[in-house]
């Protein structure tokens, strides 16, 4: 059981030790209880204590959180990802993650993050600043919302890292005009009517 007035972590990762080294970060956190690690959403529940107030979960693993919401309401999850493509980005931000963890996130970064998420705010960190340019994505969301090319991807990327259109266009070589039309695409998709949408998806609901 947590001690009262503490946060009790949980990670949720297929490799023991991301688990352990991750969970080794937060022992003797005065704000953190660290309740343990198991490698598959099955295994939560021979974990011993209470649910998690926060969870650092493995992306791959998230499908499998997302159908037990039972278990898992009331815990602010923080995705932490391989992959930080902005499909990926945006899956975790319409899913309802409190955060994303792009796994070259440096050690204090990620203490930093989760205890941001626990003062009721979110974190994300994309990881490097220059991703590999993602292939051209041919699915689209379960509302059937958006279908991002390559390129929406690279400039909903930079959108992301609240790059101004000037300085998008100059890092991508584009006109402003041009900047400004893949923009406006990219929020028609991604089902936002600008910027301060986009930005607001990113904050903690309630």
């Amino acid at each position: 059981m947590a001690e009262k007035g503490r946060c009790g972590l949980l990670v949720l990762h297929s490799s023991p030790l991301i688990r352990k080294a991750i969970l080794d970060l937060f022992r003797g956190d005065p704000g953190v209880t660290v309740l343990g690690g198991c490698p598959h959403p099955t295994a939560v529940g021979s974990l011993p204590g209470r649910r998690p107030d926060v969870a650092l979960v493995e992306y791959e693993q998230w499908q499998g959180v997302r159908g037990n919401l039972a278990y898992w309401s009331g815990t602010r999850v923080i995705l932490y990802s391989r992959d930080n493509t902005p499909r990926s980005v945006v899956d975790c931000i319409r899913g309802g993650a409190a955060g994303f963890v792009h796994e070259s996130c440096p050690p204090e970064s990620i203490v930093k993050g989760l205890h941001d998420v626990l003062s009721g705010r979110s974190f994300w960190h994309l990881g490097a600043d220059e991703p590999e340019r993602a292939p051209v994505v041919q699915r689209a969301d379960a509302g059937g919302q958006w279908k991002l090319s390559g390129r929406e991807e690279e400039i909903l990327g930079l959108l992301l890292r609240r790059r101004s259109n000037e300085e998008i266009a100059h890092e991508l070589c584009l006109t402003q005009q041009t900047v400004k039309n893949y923009a406006s695409r990219v929020f028609h998709k991604v089902g936002v009517s600008g910027r301060k949408e986009l930005f607001r998806m990113l904050r903690p609901c309630g």
